[in-house]
């Protein structure tokens, strides 16, 4: 099986997008701009660092990059980055160095992301050495697995990107050749330890006769790379700094999901993001916890000191909201042990003994208790039900999705590699109580249903694996697993296989999917089909939960490696020995220590909100912006409705009379509806379920069974065709308006001091000894404006022409190439946005949307839906399924109206593969209702739910949607089609 990539993800793109506009006004032909000035005399007497550059890459021979642009654009260029994307922006450069954090959840393609930032670069900007720095062997070999399963995906993506990647291995000085003198696009991986040392530790720092008396480092560092850090966080250390420095890097760029030092951000995707947009799997918690705990105490004895005399006792405590949870108390000899863990079921048990040598307590109920030792835990049990469950959750979702072709995977993992092995050494004789209970109740659960022994008829043995670090055997003796840390070079084999059974898991010709790991909960360690994780031992790293499902979270892929991004399908149950409460607090606990607001209102919580009609101003964002995001939460803080990042008593949106305006400055107030629902958003239980609350919806299959429903679907579901009449005299003179009331575009001048050369836009901000400036106008080649344009809008050359001669502005596209192209593109595909809806023309052609058998085959498919996502109808005859999943509240409310009113006899939420044709994208409309009237059989009518009815105060995709869908529809009949609102929901 092949993965497949998609090249169309656009948080992955904005990511890209972002890091390719730190460099904006970087000439793409850097090298031949500053040759021209050496030939014109512009830069003779310039006594700079870029002469010592370049007699080191002379001697070299190297081919390297050369970023010209000076500090205080790309520090502008920064900023405008951060604002976009919602991010605190900053007044200068962190440590006043190109140090870049780009931070990205696990699962979300943070590989990706950076492999193919290279070649954006490369195409952009002619940037083409990258040296991609890892902390370990493990993530090294994930990266070159990654980079060649992407390698045709970027072949097919950039053909004029030649390129080649090589892995350093510090055995052949010579190896660096290659990198430095190649004029293709080059990629070196290597680990922060290959060059964090000196001469006498690292061959990288050796001066070596085959490279004429020079280091290797010198050969990287003459091409000035670029610097991509996967899991910074695990490379702080001061020599690891002071290494990569050693590089020389033009910009360092640090991608990770967990940055432990924080530079200069330039895009966030945390894990509220991630699951906002679907881009993960949503966690459920299926706990397994002893239930009968308060009836048999659990009592383990940790540790007994004297001076003062008192036991360390692990017990089960009561917290505030009523979960237990195990905690170490300190216990005296006579103190009652309910009043310590706040249990009643503790009541009448004491110590009546205290004993250092030999360490033990004497219980009053129970007589001696040695250190270590327990009573009442029952974790044999409780570990029993657990992969009972786990296998029960396995069977069932595996029989949800053999006919999506997606395999189901399940991963264990274990407190001892003797638990799984027993007398055994190796995966064909493990025989441990975990094994034995595995094979046992496999089988029972099995027995249960026919269905169940169908999909698995063999043997337990064949579907379970145990990937450990391996220990070898001395001279003939066999090799056996090996309890590990996770963290040292002895896990690596256990890594590289499971690695390398990657796809093959993946795979139906595989059998295994089970699969039994002991410490591998590191960066890189994942599977996108892993949909239960199963934790036989207790949690207690401070970030172990977190872990734990990052091993999951990706989402899954079937068997032509396609994704499958599905709310439904796309969930990982987390079966834990803790309670729902207990975990899902512990996770919120660990996200919090590691910087993340998961559950609270965040500063930039309300930065994406996009800004209404009314208040995008030419060049302007279309989005809140941090800016206007941490206004809003100071202004909610100070009013009493949210402290800490949660939301107060005083907070009662749902109660009558209650009026958010009185709480915010007026700018907010059009936006009331959609604050309100972004506070809404901000709890731990939106993130992490309690399997409890599944919910599998029931169809209703007597509707397809009703002709009118059938006549119904088939009006309502043609499918159309559309063409744009544009006047072309209207374009060119709206875009030439734009473009002459646009501010103008500021030449890029060369700025020579002592301490190099660099371009910047404006002109010279401050003078120095030793500084002159010199127009960069005619000193290089200019870029083909006319093609460029036409790729971004698809108009024919001569339109493209005329607007430009017609805008009299192209004297500021010699002087600046690139700013102007950018501010032309952006006025052009604004004006095109709003004529094109306007003569755009719909016409009835043969064919369906969605065809009906389509629907209910769909409907028959679907299964796992969450309670809180959904109304339960009063009246399920009405609708196709007895719950409506919505996604806000104004949706709720329309799915209560119509449930509730005797006229609507068929409504139903159209589902999201029911989507129509607009020029600004695909249109998935909210809902199909049949009304019957007095006088009338029936009216068919297509409604959208939105928090406004009036256009300034919507985004203008949607207005530019709902446009298109009216000419939609009236082209086949369904002349009904508006927007719904609260207080007018036009039924």
């Amino acid at each position: 099986m092949e993965f497949k990539f998609d090249a169309e993800q656009q948080y992955q793109l904005d990511a890209i997008g972002s890091i390719v506009q730190l460099f904006d006004g970087q000439p793409k032909d850097a090298e031949a701009v500053l040759t021209a000035l050496r030939v014109e005399g512009k830069l003779n007497g310039a006594q700079d660092q870029t002469s010592l550059d370049l007699d080191l890459s002379q001697e070299v021979g190297a081919v390297g990059n050369n970023l010209v642009l000076d500090e205080a654009t790309i520090l502008q260029n920064l900023q405008t980055v951060q604002d976009k994307n919602g991010l605190e922006v900053l007044g200068a450069l962190v440590g006043g160095v190109l140090d870049f954090d780009i931070e990205m959840e696990t699962g979300t393609g943070k590989t990706y992301v950076y492999l193919r930032t290279i070649f954006e670069l490369a195409k952009a900007y002619s940037f083409t050495k990258f040296v991609i720095l890892v902390p370990s062997v493990a993530i090294k070999e994930g990266v070159t697995t990654s980079i060649e399963l992407m390698r045709q995906h970027f072949r097919d993506l950039y053909p004029a990107q030649p390129f080649d990647y090589s892995v350093y291995s510090g055995q052949s000085a010579e190896e660096v050749q290659g990198f430095a003198t190649s004029t293709n696009v080059q990629i070196m991986v290597m680990t922060i330890d290959s060059i964090r040392g000196n001469a006498n530790s690292r061959i990288i720092h050796q001066t070596r006769d085959k490279l004429n008396g020079l280091r290797p480092i010198d050969y990287l560092k003459a091409t000035r790379p670029i610097v991509i850090m996967d899991e910074p966080q695990n490379m702080e250390s001061q020599l690891s700094q002071s290494s990569i420095g050693d590089l020389d890097p033009i910009a360092t760029l640090r991608f990770s999901a967990t940055h432990r030092k924080q530079r200069n951000v330039v895009y966030r995707l945390d894990p509220v993001d991630a699951h906002d947009h679907g881009l993960v799997k949503q966690i459920v918690v299926a706990d397994v916890a002893h239930q009968g705990s308060d009836v048999t105490p659990y009592i383990k004895v940790v540790e007994v000191r004297r001076d003062p005399w008192v036991a360390k006792l692990e017990v089960a405590v009561r917290s505030a909201d009523g979960s237990m949870t195990r905690r170490v108390v300190n216990a005296k000899q006579d103190q009652e042990l309910s009043n310590l863990a706040n249990n009643s079921v503790y009541e009448g048990w004491w110590i009546t003994e205290l004993s250092i040598e030999p360490q033990f307590v004497e219980l009053n109920k129970h007589g001696m208790l040695q250190q270590g030792e327990e009573i009442g835990g029952n974790s044999e049990s409780i570990y029993r039900e657990m992969i009972r469950e786990a296998i029960k959750e396995h069977f069932r979702k595996q029989t949800l999705l053999k006919s999506k072709d997606i395999k189901v995977l399940s991963l264990f993992f274990i407190d001892k590699v003797e638990n799984f092995l027993g007398e055994g050494v190796n995966n064909i004789d493990a025989n441990g109580r975990f094994v034995q209970w595995f094979d046992e109740l496999f089988r029972e659960e099995r027995a249960k249903t026919p269905q169940w022994q169908e999909l698995f008829p063999q043997d337990p043995a064949d579907l379970r694996r145990g990937y450990f670090s391996v220990l070898k055997g001395r001279k003939g003796a066999a090799d056996k697993f090996q309890d590990t840390s996770g963290s040292t070079k002895t896990d690596d084999d256990a890594y590289d296989l499971i690695m390398r059974d990657k796809a093959g898991l993946l795979s139906w010709e595989q059998p295994v999917s089970f699969i039994f790991s002991h410490s591998a909960l590191r960066e890189g360690w994942d599977n996108p089909n892993v949909f239960q994780i199963c934790t036989l031992r207790e949690m207690g790293a401070e970030v172990e939960r977190r872990q734990t499902i990052g091993r999951g979270l990706r989402l899954p892929v079937d068997q032509t490696g396609e994704r499958v991004a599905d709310r439904s399908i796309a969930q990982l149950t987390v079966i834990a020995n803790e309670s729902y409460v207990a975990f899902a607090k512990s996770l919120q606990t660990e996200y919090e220590k590691s910087g993340v607001e998961i559950g609270r209102v965040r500063l930039q919580e309300f930065s994406k909100i996009a800004l209404y009609e009314e208040h995008i101003e030419p060049d302007g964002p279309e989005y809140f912006g941090y800016e206007r995001s941490r206004t809003l939460y100071e202004a909610l803080e100070s009013s009493g409705m949210i402290k800490d990042g949660k939301a107060t008593a005083a907070y009662q949106p749902t109660q009558l009379g209650f009026d958010l305006k009185q709480h915010v400055p007026e700018f907010y107030w059009p936006y009331e509806d959609v604050i309100i629902e972004y506070i809404g958003r901000s709890s731990i239980e939106r993130y992490v379920k309690p399997q409890s609350k599944r919910k599998a919806r029931k169809l209703n299959k007597e509707l397809f069974a009703n002709p009118e429903f059938e006549e119904f679907w088939r009006t309502i579901s043609r499918r159309t065709t559309y063409r744009v009449a544009v006047d072309r005299g209207r374009l060119i003179e709206a875009t030439v308006k734009a473009i002459k009331e646009a501010p103008p575009i500021q030449p890029l001048r060369i700025q020579v001091t002592r301490a190099g050369v660099k371009i910047l836009r404006g002109g010279t901000k401050a003078t120095e000894t030793g500084q002159r400036s010199a127009s960069l106008q005619g000193a290089f080649d200019l870029p083909d404006i006319v093609t460029e344009l036409q790729e971004a809008t698809s108009l024919t050359r001569k339109t493209i022409i005329d607007i430009l001669i017609d805008s009299g502005r192209l004297t500021e596209f010699i002087g600046n190439p690139n700013d102007f192209i950018q501010m032309v593109k952006a006025r052009l595909q604004s004006v095109l946005a709003e004529i094109v809806t306007e003569g755009i023309q719909y016409e009835k052609i043969g064919g369906y949307v969605y065809e009906l058998r389509e629907l209910q085959k769909d409907g028959q498919e679907e299964k796992d839906r969450f309670i809180d996502q959904m109304y339960e109808l009063q009246n399920p005859e009405k609708s196709d399924f007895d719950y409506v999943v919505y996604d806000s509240e104004p949706e709720r409310q329309f799915a209560e109206l119509l449930d509730g009113r005797d006229d609507v006899k068929l409504f139903m939420k159209l589902p999201s593969k029911f989507k129509i044709d607009t020029p600004v994208g695909p249109y998935n409309p909210d809902w199909a209702i049949i009304k019957h009237e007095a006088g009338q059989d029936r009216i068919y009518m297509i409604r959208e739910t939105k928090s406004t009815t009036e256009e300034v105060k919507r985004r203008p995709t949607e207005n530019a949607k709902i446009k298109a869908a009216t000419k939609h529809f009236a082209a086949i009949g369904v002349g009904d089609y508006a927007v719904s609102v609260p207080g007018a929901w036009r039924v």
